[in-house]
């Protein structure tokens, strides 16, 4: 919401629920570099889903935030 695009890239005629599980997000400050790199941190953070889910709460999500702002 905050870029006006997509995590990741979904290439044309690619398989959406495949590049979910294949591709990473990509780095918020990529997309818009305007966004502060302290919200940048957390919203990328948030956003990682391999090795192993970071943010798993929504009141961890929250609290990162708080503190971000």
């Amino acid at each position: 919401m905050l870029t006006g695009t997509t995590p990741r890239t979904f290439p044309p005629n690619a398989d959406p629920i495949m590049v979910l599980l294949r591709d990473a997000a990509v780095p918020i400050r990529d997309r818009d570099p305007s966004i502060p790199r302290r919200l940048a941190d957390v919203i990328d953070e948030a956003l990682i889903d391999s090795p192993r889910i970071v943010t798993t709460t929504a009141e961890s999500f929250r609290q990162a935030l708080e503190t971000a702002i």
